[in-house]
């Protein structure tokens, strides 16, 4: 059990939604449902030419990154942290389910914060884009897709 816990945190600290997985443009997140209408912050850097970004706009998601990038980090902390006493909660021969079930609730809601925290911060770049930016990385996202123009 204690193996299993340690490959889920693993697997969270993994999650294609943290901020290495999130500034690379991988397939799944060409799938995800989330990318038909946001603007990864790599894709935006990867086009910056193409769609005529401001320094102000290029500082700015700079500093939204860092930002996110601190406040991930500490509640990726607090995840294993909580992993840990999850696993504790369940490692006798004997399981109190009303803790284990609590404790489950504390690792859900710190992955709830740490997908929010993401999506707060593809949501405020979007909003510091141009209409214009947005149609031509809407455009630059469908050739770039596999079969895509």
């Amino acid at each position: 059990m204690i193996r299993l816990i340690k490959g889920l945190a693993l697997s969270a600290a993994l999650m294609p939604w943290l901020v290495g997985g999130l500034l690379a443009q991988e397939p799944e997140l060409q799938q995800d449902p989330l990318f038909a209408t946001l603007y990864p912050p790599e894709l935006i850097m990867q086009h910056r030419r193409a769609i005529d970004l401001t320094d102000e706009q290029r500082d700015a998601i700079s500093q939204m990154i860092q930002e996110l990038q601190g406040r991930v980090v500490r509640l990726q902390w607090e995840l294993l942290d909580q992993m840990q006493l999850l696993a504790e909660a369940t490692s006798g021969t004997r399981v109190d389910l009303d803790r284990s079930l609590d404790r489950m609730e504390d690792v859900l809601n710190t992955e709830r914060q740490i997908k929010q925290a993401h999506l707060e911060m593809l949501v405020r770049i979007k909003n510091l884009l141009t209409a214009d930016q947005q149609e031509t990385l809407d455009r630059l996202k469908i050739t770039a897709a596999p079969g895509g123009g």
